[in-house]
């Protein structure tokens, strides 16, 4: 009896050391895969702080495709400017009144520019490791100062881009013009980001996919002060930007401007036909305003004018007017 008893207890401790053991072994699995999957998610992390201190992705727009009246004469071109970019991640230790003074804007401008730019609802997709626009359309001029400054703030750069130049004073309407996107824009296409330009009204906004091209990129290596190397590995990974497409219209931009001179101080509209082909010649509609105060970054002060104008210059009376037979 003693003999079975004995027996019995000795087996009862190795199975309880079994469990103990057993207990011990899923302890030791559970906290390595603990350990294993934080390791994971740390390197991660350097990983990306490390691609992102050693490459710049620079985004290269396309030209916007020229527009031409039925002659062939240009009335739609595009002309050199210069946006500048800013990397979140990057943006530490500038002299923010130094680079308000450089750009010629406000301490306010500068934190309401910088929370929209952080606004994900503003500005969907924000990452403080890519490129944002901070002020955008810089004149030659502006630039090449800004330029000679540009070592003093870290985390900012220059990207070259274009805007809309208009040949003429006419056809305002027909032509519309380019402003930058909205939020609503960037929801609904996922090919703009915050900073783009879209087709605001008129020919412009009807022909975006087709004038707007596609854009390219190119990867950058940096040295451990942000100096900008070269191109990495040869450009083996930038992609070349794709033109947009040139449109021809239909109007005749003389006829055009003789249209806009006969409805001078008067409310109306002159639509010409070509009975053959039921092509437009010319649209007027009046007053009419110059398209070539809608460019640049008067864009915004213009609109708010023209849109308090009692004579309502911005509706384009040919086709949205009702008027007796």
């Amino acid at each position: 009896m003693d003999g079975k008893k004995g027996s019995t207890k000795a087996n009862y401790e190795l199975e309880k050391r079994k469990y103990v053991i057993g207990g011990a072994a899923v302890i030791i699995i559970v906290v390595y895969l603990i350990r294993l999957f934080t390791l994971q998610l740390i390197s991660e992390d350097f990983k990306i702080s490390a691609d992102s201190n050693a490459l710049l992705k620079r985004i290269q727009y396309p030209a916007r495709g020229a527009i031409s009246d039925r002659n062939g004469k240009l009335l739609v071109y595009n002309q050199p400017a210069y946006d500048v970019m800013v990397i979140m991640s990057e943006q530490q230790g500038v002299d923010t009144l130094d680079l308000c003074e450089s750009l010629g804007i406000t301490r306010d401008w500068y934190e309401r520019r910088m929370a929209e730019i952080s606004d994900k609802k503003r500005n969907p997709g924000f990452s403080s490791y890519t490129q944002q626009v901070f002020m955008s359309q810089l004149s030659t001029e502006e630039f090449s100062r800004f330029q000679e400054k540009l070592f003093r703030y870290p985390g900012f750069y220059i990207q070259k881009r274009s805007i809309r130049q208009y040949n003429y004073p006419n056809a305002a309407h027909l032509l519309g013009d380019v402003g930058e996107v909205g939020p609503e824009d960037i929801e609904d296409d996922p090919y703009y980001r915050s900073g783009d330009y879209i087709g605001k009204l008129g020919v412009e906004r009807s022909y975006e996919k087709a004038l707007r091209g596609v854009k390219g990129k190119e990867v950058l290596l940096r040295d451990a002060q942000g100096r900008i190397k070269g191109r990495y590995q040869n450009g083996k990974y930038d992609e070349a930007p794709i033109p947009g497409r040139n449109l021809t219209m239909s109007i005749d931009i003389n006829l055009q401007a003789l249209g806009e001179r006969l409805m001078t101080g008067k409310l109306g509209s002159i639509v010409a036909i070509e009975p053959s082909t039921g092509e437009v010649l010319c649209m007027v509609s009046s007053p009419t305003y110059d398209p070539r105060i809608m460019i640049g970054r008067q864009r915004g002060k213009s609109q708010k004018l023209l849109a308090a104008d009692p004579h309502k210059p911005l509706l384009n009376r040919a086709i949205m007017g009702q008027y007796p037979p």
